[in-house]
């Protein structure tokens, strides 16, 4: 998936999602608001870097805060998350972040059945 928001939003409608709002935050960096079939927003935020680290975590979750969301996927194209962003999101209190490296289809990413912490590899 490139890091461009027009193909990261159109990637995101073919996963099932309707796209709520769409920005480039940076050459490497988009941010998503997606809503799932049933209505309920979330955010993703899509990365290409070689390692996601727990700033780039707690940066996120300032997003998801200033934005009044409670949960979002953290994408990472092209690389990885260290251990020390696995912790930090399995710790957040006021969110739950979502690591992984592809939005998952719109069917498959249901709250209570998908961990905080999964890998789609």
């Amino acid at each position: 998936m490139k890091v461009t928001v027009r193909d990261a939003a159109a990637h995101a409608r073919r996963l099932g999602y309707h796209v709520i709002a769409a920005e480039q935050l940076r050459a490497t960096r988009c941010l998503l608001v997606l809503a799932e079939p049933s209505g309920q927003p979330f955010a993703v935020l899509i990365q290409r870097r070689a390692l996601i680290t727990a700033a780039d975590v707690q940066d996120f979750a300032e997003m998801l805060f200033l934005r009044r969301l409670d949960r979002g996927l953290l994408i990472a194209v092209d690389g990885g998350f260290s251990n020390e962003a696995r912790r930090t999101a399995q710790e957040l209190r006021q969110a739950t972040i979502t690591l992984a490296t592809d939005i998952p289809p719109a069917s498959g990413f249901a709250p209570a059945g998908l961990s905080p912490v999964v890998d789609l590899k």
